[in-house]
């Protein structure tokens, strides 16, 4: 049947395909809230890609209100010709492109210039500060921003508007959630009550913008929350919405405080997170219904098309992988789309760290004006030593641009530390990333040569113009008292050593500490207690809060102890004695003890061949870092020589 890839009809909106592209803010936005180069290729990149209809970040219906510090809004004539020059540029690809529009109410960063952000009740937001409730007198002024909002979409050559009333979040969504919505008049307590401010901004839209101007919703099919609103409450305001004049609905799920790994699913979170919702709000819509949440898989995707069981996909972080998904789908070529790991760490990760949004597998992304992958007019003969991500990243570039290149890995199978990675629970999806890298190395005929550990005289067989080094690190080991007998983490998560119960101690609570104390609860055959000791004041530090969130949700289920700020002094017969700033505490009767401390670069050739050959060194080689680090490194590289 192939339905992802036939049209769909919204109003007066034809998308080409069933594919939509998520909104998803990666700290792109320009100061003046329009879209600026960097925004703009990598949106025309998607579009070029094949996606049907790309819908654009978070836009500010008041430009004196921000999402975040760069919103995209509306500001002036001149922001609406500039935005008309963009969406003319992506009508060229057949793609349409609507702008998700909202207040961002609770979640306007408006308090750090001294204005409390407006929201249904008096709540402390995301950032601790306290919200303002809007009085009644004010909201026939917010209903009038939306409304200008939507008539300058559509004077910027916008197909339509998405609506943000999702996620018991920003304006409209902490307006119809009871989560947040605590009024006691016409606008809260029931659930047409609460949905009544939603009613009147559609009111407006449909009366300025006319009813073929489309409007999809974006909401939660569940809050997946006890007090928040249920699927039933959902389906139950199907009719009234479509009466209003909602158009589509996008099926979104969970809430933004409580259930962040519900919106953005990362590790343990099901692939289509939010369809089973989407197909029961479709069996009560007569309006399409598309749905995000963890779509990574083409084929999957066009499965749950074909059965009907919703009317198109929304995709997100898939499209950050690789803009030519949709494509590459069409084409049936879905061994070459560079697949989503869901791990979070480019994407969401940088964000949260204040920088702009990347990818692990494609680093290119938020980049594009500064790759091309054009052949190379100098082809070289190039070893690279390692099969880890790294290794097998830069292979494949430099192949893909006409180098010759030969990979040589002293095991017997390419992936590095990937190889650990993927064996704690929830984290099988990052064995995807060197099953591609592998599948593409083939391709454009790059050689691995297993078992094949390099010398500088192994090396000099080759008679190489380059070599690069990228072979990893190597554990470290705590430099205390008794430090003999520690199990390293890696040789319990590559099964050399095997703890199948007994009580447990893991020195480090950094992710690697975390995934082993849940591979070790995971692969118990007998009671297993198990005790986190950190020597920083919290745990999972630099995790992605969407993986840290349901991991210690885990580990209170399971009751691993967490200790944090203890400094391990030694370990004696059981015993392991830390420092605290209340001084010395010993905790005894541990029957394992397990080091994750880190790592450090391992990188015996360097001087051995840097003055034979053109040679450099990435990865964990050059400096102990996540996969993202590695591969962009590798990107880099391979993009230069």
């Amino acid at each position: 049947m192939r339905t992802m890839f036939s049209p769909l009809q919204i109003a007066g909106m034809e998308v080409k395909n069933r594919t939509f592209m998520a909104p998803m803010s990666l700290g792109y936005e320009s100061q003046d809230g329009t879209i600026n180069e960097k925004m703009e290729a990598y949106w025309l990149r998607r579009a070029q890609g094949g996606v049907g209809c790309i819908i654009v970040d978070a836009t500010s219906v008041d430009p004196n209100v921000p999402y975040l510090g760069n919103t995209l809004c509306f500001r002036s004539e001149e922001s609406i010709q500039k935005y008309k020059s963009f969406t003319d540029k992506v009508h060229e690809y057949g793609c349409k492109i609507i702008p998700q529009i909202t207040h961002p109410g609770p979640e306007s960063v408006s308090a750090f210039y001294g204005v409390a952000p407006l929201a249904s009740s008096v709540y402390p937001n995301s950032m601790g500060q306290m919200t303002r409730e809007v009085a009644l007198e004010e909201i026939p002024g917010i209903i009038d921003l939306y409304v200008k909002a939507s008539l300058d979409a559509k004077r910027a050559g916008f197909d339509g508007i998405e609506l943000h009333c999702a996620h018991a979040y920003m304006l409209l969504g902490s307006f119809l959630s009871p989560l947040r919505n605590k009024r006691t008049d016409a606008y809260g307590g029931s659930l047409l009550n609460r949905a009544r401010l939603l009613f009147e901004v559609i009111d407006g839209i449909k009366a300025a913008c006319g009813k073929d101007f489309p409007i999809v919703l974006r909401m939660s099919g569940s809050e997946r929350d006890p007090q928040g609103n249920t699927l039933e409450d959902m389906k139950r305001l199907i009719p009234y919405l479509e009466q209003h004049g909602v158009d589509c609905f996008e099926i979104s799920g969970g809430t933004q405080y409580e259930r962040c790994n519900k919106i953005i699913p990362c590790h343990g979170e099901a692939e289509f997170a939010n369809l089973q919702e989407a197909k029961a709000i479709k069996a009560v819509a007569t309006k399409p219904v598309i749905t995000v949440g963890k779509i990574l898989d083409a084929k999957l995707a066009e499965d749950v098309l074909d059965a009907g069981e919703v009317d198109g996909v929304v995709i997100g972080r898939a499209l950050l992988a690789d803009p030519d998904f949709v494509n590459k789908a069409q084409e049936e070529r879905y061994d070459e789309i560079a697949p989503c790991a869901a791990c979070g760490i480019g994407c969401v990760g940088e964000q949260t760290k204040r920088r702009p949004a990347t990818c692990v597998i494609n680093p290119t992304a938020g980049r594009e004006l500064e790759f091309e992958c054009t052949p190379t007019k100098d082809a070289k003969d190039i070893v690279v030593v390692g099969a880890g991500i790294g290794g097998l990243a830069a292979a494949r570039i430099l192949a893909k641009r006409g180098h010759r290149v030969i990979v040589l890995e002293k095991e017997n199978k390419a992936g590095g530390q990937i190889n650990l990675a993927c064996r704690p629970p929830y984290k099988q999806e990052v064995s995807k990333w060197i099953i591609y890298l592998l599948n593409e190395c083939a391709r454009y005929g790059v050689e691995i040569r297993y078992q094949s550990e390099a010398t500088s005289s192994v090396i000099e067989q080759f008679n190489p113009q380059i070599v690069i080094l990228a072979t990893g690190a190597k554990p470290i080991v705590l430099p205390v008292e008794g430090s003999e007998s520690l199990i390293q983490a890696n040789d319990v998560l590559s099964g050399s050593i095997n703890i199948l119960g007994g009580n447990v101690a893991i020195i480090g609570g950094g992710m690697v500490g975390m995934e082993t104390a849940e591979y070790i609860l995971h692969h118990a055959r007998g009671n297993a207690r198990v005790t986190l000791i950190e020597m920083m004041d919290a745990i999972g530090q630099g995790m992605v809060p969407n993986n840290l969130v349901p991991t210690l949700k885990r580990f209170k289920e399971e009751g691993v102890q967490m200790i944090t700020g203890a400094k391990v002094k030694s370990i004696l017969d059981g015993t392991i004695t830390v420092e605290t700033k209340q001084g010395e505490v010993s905790y005894p009767g541990f029957t394992h003890v397990v080091c994750a401390v880190g790592s450090k670069p391992w990188n015996p050739l360097y001087e051995d061949v840097k003055d034979q050959f053109e040679t450099y060194v990435i990865g964990d080689a050059n400096g102990v870092a996540q996969a993202l680090e590695a591969v962009r490194a590798a990107y880099e590289l391979g993009y230069k020589l």
